[in-house]
């Protein structure tokens, strides 16, 4: 099993949903954004499409978070690490 990303989030009680978080990976020349979005744990995501004004709109109804550089680059690094099988200390697979 792999590491998961702790990212800080504000939950103002315990009765919250987890924080939602979009990374825009890329505009296509159709008019559309290609996102990722995640719930808690970005390196968890779904990729999806909407038009701009659609994306707009699922941004604000789920009070998304968007993710810096850094905190993208730090997805990539767990994507690259699932992608390559590399083992961690918790894969009960690993001598």
């Amino acid at each position: 099993m792999g590491d998961v990303l702790d990212f800080p989030t504000h939950v103002p009680d315990a009765a919250s949903p987890a924080q939602h978080y979009v990374r825009v990976t890329r505009e296509h020349p159709r008019g559309y954004v290609e996102f990722q979005f995640s719930m808690g744990d970005p390196s968890l995501y779904l990729e999806m499409t909407l038009p701009p004004a659609a994306f707009d709109e699922f941004c604000a109804r789920h009070a998304v978070v968007h993710l810096s550089d850094e905190q993208a680059a730090a997805v990539d690094i767990a994507d690259q690490r699932w992608y390559a099988g590399s083992p961690t200390s918790e894969d009960p697979h690993v001598d």
